[in-house]
């Protein structure tokens, strides 16, 4: 028993260590939603009442608002007990409007916020107060360590190691740390998850009882008021208490059950007082946006779901490297397999209530992994971290499974040295992460040099006095085709004037001014505002950008770069030599783009619903008038048989929805009788209406059944294909 202590004491240590490790390297706001979060929490402490959510508004806590308030509240009444500071919230987390999440390939834009010297330590004002708010996230944490080792220690008293690997299993996750050294609502439903479980674990080992139902309900009620996953708690707590007592159990669950509506379904009839939905799920979707996702869109999203249990950092864009998640992808194999093996051998030796006891484990594993599953098919949620309020359950499983693998290996102690080291690699890898891989993402100084290298081509352009870009490098030299891409490092000083935050613009152009592709960013990589950089610093802006595999071709392409205001889109005048700099921008370098071998113009292949793939396509004229009419030829390919007769349609778009030309149009051969292999040449003739405003604008394309409107889907999950983009002039 002491030795069991002593571990678990050092496990717990350990993850003290590292929590806050993660919470003073990351910098604020870099978690996950964790402005949002932070935000709904200062409302409550400025004093504001419960957010009413409504779709177009501009708040501080976005859809966050629609979430239970249990987290939200302590964070404000820790603030007020001990006079935090949250008046310069804003000022103290700004965002960056440029951001990018979700693309781990891209070289700047990920990081969330702006940072500053105004966030170094010692910390100060609302910058304090988040510092602390974290912290409260790290004890939750801590608590839902101790709840796993409890509910293993438990359920399975005469295998102590199971509880101690349970709880380094779920101390050491990098992106369990990740989460719960931020300030995420996250930290409170995953240790409510834990000690609910925990406390469930101990009515049926050691029977139900009024007081131990008077603690579900208190439970229960505070689970549905930290998250709306707390409600899958709910059957597994009663279950409990019903299996533990079947004479008696069922007055316990119903007093547990009434406590926790009494206490905790206020929130439900708010929500359906204000929204007509007891969950607010539809004012969450109308914020953060809907989608009718695809088992396919699923199975596309697997990877990312994977990889967010172990650790995807950022938002959504700062990775481990890859041969990591290879190894976890295999550990959780071998392990699923020799639970696999297992619950086998349960069932040979008839050891039916251990049997249930597991079916119960994997039962609430299931149940969260489907409300999971339900949310992210009208969202885009597909993140394994999730699934963190079953970890408890995920734990004991993923150990039950390594232990039967591992058991083959001999002799004792190469097999203990086997079936421990995978812990101690957690460890490593999350002991890591803040120094290798999180805190370089937000480091400005690896973007700033003391001089232009040697052999970038010099040239000496003033942007204003604002900033100079003294020179460049380019690749590639040769001729482009699309899906190619291009790379450009510019070399830039500040100058003076300290009037405005500026953003940089980067577009790839054709020969007919159409923007094919383009970046934005404020400068060193997006990390810091442009009145927040010395005069006289240096600094290399790498951009690369990806021609459209939908690129019109021949073409000559050419960079347009510059420097504007994003809130009133003025941008900076350029001095520079003639043939590069223009009265507003820069132009930089000249390629050709050929098409791609192939049979067809600008050969392609988009398919939509698995069975039509276009294989080419051509769009004349590319700049046109108000009146005047596009073509647009599209060449499809039957991949197999369809089973009823769909309509093609084509637009000329404003983003997002405004329609200036169209022509939807069946295939003069009915998709029902088109023969596998074939190529089907079609013609659509989009005549613009004569108010058409100048500018540019995006030609789409899709599938619909013309019966129920129901669009055919593209393997990404879109049921569009952006094709091209037209210019219109006056």
């Amino acid at each position: 028993m002491k030795a069991y202590t002593r571990w678990a004491l050092a496990i717990l240590g350990l993850y003290f260590l590292l929590a806050t490790v993660h919470s003073v390297v990351n910098p604020i706001c870099e978690t996950s939603d964790e402005f949002w979060h932070a935000g709904f929490a200062v409302h409550l402490a400025r004093g504001g009442g419960l957010p009413v959510q409504r779709a177009g508004e501009e708040t501080p806590w976005r859809q966050e608002g629609s979430q239970p308030p249990l987290y939200y509240w302590t964070l404000a009444q820790v603030a007020r007990l001990l006079r935090l500071p949250v008046h310069d919230f804003e000022r103290a987390c700004p965002r960056n409007p440029h951001a990018y999440l979700g693309d781990a390939t891209r070289i700047a834009n990920r990081n969330l916020a702006l940072h500053g010297p105004w966030q170094a330590f010692p910390w100060r004002g609302t910058v304090l107060t988040l510092h602390l708010w974290r912290w409260i996230s790290v004890l939750l944490g801590a608590v839902a360590v101790l709840g796993v080792m409890g509910t293993a220690r438990t359920l399975f008293p005469d295998r102590p190691h199971w509880a101690l690997a349970g709880g380094a299993f779920v101390a050491f996750n990098p992106m369990f740390l990740f989460i719960t050294s931020g300030i995420t609502n996250d930290a409170l439903i995953n240790a409510l998850a834990a000690i609910t479980l925990w406390h469930a674990a101990r009515v049926w080992r050691q029977g139900s009882t009024r007081r131990r139902a008077v603690v579900s309900g208190l439970l229960l009620a505070a689970a549905a008021e930290a998250k709306l996953s707390g409600l899958t708690l709910w059957p597994v707590v009663l279950a409990a208490h019903l299996l533990a007592a079947p004479r008696r159990g069922w007055r316990h669950a119903a007093l547990a059950l009434s406590l926790g509506l009494l206490l905790g379904g206020w929130w439900y009839v708010r929500n359906w007082l204000l929204y007509q939905d007891p969950t607010g799920l539809n004012a969450m979707l109308d914020i953060v946006g809907r989608r009718a996702a695809t088992w396919q869109d699923l199975l596309n999203e697997w990877e990312g779901f994977r990889r967010s249990f172990w650790g995807v950092f950022g938002g959504m864009n700062v990775l481990f490297p890859g041969w990591l998640y290879i190894w976890w992808d295999v550990w959780t194999l071998l392990a699923t397999v020799g639970f696999l093996v297992y619950v086998g051998t349960l069932i040979r030796r008839r050891a039916w209530s251990e049997l249930v006891l597991w079916a119960a484990l994997a039962g609430y594993v299931l149940l969260v992994f489907a409300g999971l599953v339900r949310w992210t098919m009208q969202t885009l949620a597909s993140q394994g971290r999730l699934m963190f309020p079953a970890l408890t359950p995920i734990a004991l499983i993923f150990w039950a499974g390594w232990e039967t693998i591992t058991g083959v290996v001999r002799p004792t102690a190469l097999r203990q040295a086997v079936r421990w080291a995978p812990l101690g690699l957690l460890a490593a890898a999350a002991a890591l992460a803040p120094f290798l891989w999180i805190a370089p993402a937000y480091d400005p100084g690896r973007a700033r040099i003391s001089a232009v290298p040697a052999t970038a081509t010099t040239l000496d352009v003033r942007f204003d006095d604002v900033v100079r870009m003294l020179g460049y490098d380019l690749a590639p030299e040769g001729p482009l085709q699309p899906g190619d891409t291009v790379q450009v490092t510019l070399y830039l000083e500040r100058l003076s004037r300290r009037d405005r935050d500026w953003s940089l613009f980067v577009h790839l152009v054709d020969d007919v001014g159409i923007i094919l592709n383009q970046e934005d960013r404020y400068p060193l990589l997006g990390l810091q505002a442009m009145t927040a950089i010395p005069p006289g610093t240096r600094w290399a802006e790498p951009v690369r950008l990806r021609v459209p595999d939908t690129a019109v071709t021949p073409a000559t392409l050419h960079l347009q770069l510059g420097f504007y205001d994003l809130r009133t889109m003025e941008r900076l005048p350029v001095q520079g030599p003639e043939g590069v700099a223009f009265r507003d921008h820069v132009r930089l370098g000249r390629w050709t783009l050929r098409a791609r071998p192939g049979p067809y113009p600008n050969p392609t292949m988009y398919v939509f619903g698995g069975r039509a793939a276009l294989v080419g396509f051509d769009a004349r004229p590319r700049v046109l008038r108000p009146g005047e009419t596009l073509t647009l030829t599209l060449y499809w390919q039957a991949l197999g048989p369809l089973d009823r007769d769909y309509t093609v349609f084509t637009h000329v778009l404003e983003p997002p929805q405004t329609i200036w030309g169209q022509h939807d149009k069946a295939p003069d051969v009915p998709t029902s009788r088109w023969k596998a292999g074939e190529v089907y040449r079609e013609t659509y003739t989009l005549t613009l209406k004569p108010q058409t405003p100048p500018g540019f604008y995006d030609v789409e394309i899709g599938w619909y059944d013309p019966q129920t409107g129901e669009r055919l889907r593209l393997d990404t999950g879109q049921t569009f294909l952006i094709l091209t983009r037209i210019r219109v002039v006056p």
